[in-house]
């Protein structure tokens, strides 16, 4: 089975927009640009506007295709790391060092491409020695530097004002700080293509017109095989379960009971693989929830609670982007679905619910009731079955996917007793 690499990517770059719309009204990140202002900026498009700027800085710079293809790729992921902070309170200069770090070690573990490390971890550094890590122009990768100044640049820019009304103000800003701030070559490029109207008319446009990025970006045919793909999603699943102190080892709980209740079932060596993975990425989607939502302790309001359901239409929206998967997304997607309707969030039946669904709903409600929270021990696993049993008898969840994870369960134990 393969998987393309490039979709793949991009579905994370969503993710990690999502990620950065849900926490940017506490976030205090700041710039060496006093004009940056992140209360009033909107992350809906930060990934993907940052890469066209990166990329036609890098056409203009004329960088050879290696070159492009990590600028492209590490541009779509320069912010991985920041999911990993953004629900903490810090500095500015904290903050940005963290999230440099914690990216090029994230990425560090990629199975292709893992070069752009480096590139994720510098790309913050200021040409004159005064970023996180005080490297100089001539110590950073000219591809970090390039993804600095589309950084910021991006960052300044407001999606709700027209670009003729900014862009004299981004302009004079850059070249105020190039040179010192920003690598002059590359200021001096930025000058150049951004003279052009054009580039303002794309960056007003590349919302909601993808073929913007995508007449620009390089050609990457790469392609993933079943166990890359999972080493992408054990990677995600981490960021997803850093979000919130609730749910610290919720993603990968629920990948183990999937795949051993898959095992149990005699299903084929590639779908416990697959159902190990839609128990992987089944939350991505929490990504797009405040984490004030998530660390809530006490009861949600309607509207918290409202919130809360959309994190299962974000799962399905981000996986979905990745044509190859579309198995995976529907299981990983429909996990809060019940069979009498009444669950969401598209309130579909048990006529409309495989097998593999009913599996990762029960695996999902078991991982949850037996697993530590802050505010309470896990339950034991009688007393979670005790209440699956009772969910089945009211019509909510599958009582043969109850009977199978309770046997799956019993069978490793016995396993366990043997050795």
């Amino acid at each position: 089975m393969d998987i393309s690499f490039e979709k793949t990517i991009r579905a994370i770059s969503l993710a990690l927009d999502l990620a950065e719309i849900s926490s940017s009204e506490n976030l205090s990140l700041g710039d060496s640009i006093s004009s940056i202002n992140l209360s009033n900026h909107e992350f809906y498009n930060h990934s993907k506007r940052t890469t066209y700027i990166a990329l036609k800085l890098g056409k203009f710079l004329k960088l050879n295709e290696n070159s492009m293809k990590l600028l492209y790729i590490s541009s779509l992921l320069h912010d991985i790391g920041a999911t990993n902070s953004l629900s903490k309170s810090h500095t500015s200069s904290e903050f940005i060092k963290e999230h440099c770090i914690c990216g090029a070690s994230i990425t560090h573990d990629l199975p292709v491409f893992n070069s752009i490390s480096s590139i994720i971890r510098y790309h913050h550094e200021n040409s004159n020695g005064t970023g996180p890590f005080h490297l100089t122009s001539d110590k950073i990768p000219l591809e970090s530097k390039i993804i600095h100044l589309s950084d910021t640049i991006e960052l300044m820019y407001r999606e709700n004002i027209p670009a003729y009304k900014q862009r004299k103000n981004i302009i004079t800003s850059i070249k105020a700080n190039s040179g010192t701030i920003f690598d002059k070559e590359i200021g001096d490029a930025f000058l150049d293509i951004s003279s052009k109207e054009i580039f303002w008319f794309d960056m007003e446009n590349i919302s909601f017109l993808d073929f913007i990025l995508d007449n620009i970006s390089p050609d990457i045919d790469t392609e993933l095989n079943l166990k890359q793909f999972e080493k992408f999603a054990l990677m995600i699943a981490k960021i997803i379960d850093s979000k919130s102190s609730f749910t610290a080892e919720h993603s990968r709980g629920i990948s183990h009971l999937a795949y051993e209740v898959s095992k149990y079932l005699g299903y084929s060596d590639e779908k416990c693989l697959k159902m190990k993975i839609a128990g992987l990425l089944h939350d991505i989607g929490k990504l797009a929830i405040p984490s004030a939502i998530l660390d809530k302790n006490g009861s949600l309001t309607d509207d918290e609670f409202s919130i809360i359901k959309s994190h299962v239409y974000y799962t399905k929206i981000i996986l979905d982007r990745i044509e190859d998967i579309k198995d995976i997304s529907y299981w990983a997607s429909s996990h809060h679905e019940k069979l009498n309707g009444k669950g969401y969030p598209m309130h579909l039946t048990a006529s409309e619910l495989s097998p593999e669904c009913r599996i990762m709903g029960v695996c999902d409600i078991y991982q949850a009731l037996t697993e530590d929270r802050p505010y309470r021990k896990g339950l034991s696993k009688e007393r979670a079955f005790k209440i699956l049993d009772g969910m089945t008898d009211d019509g909510f969840i599958c009582p043969k996917a109850v009977s199978q994870l309770k046997s799956a369960l019993e069978k490793i134990e016995r396993i366990n007793i043997d050795l």
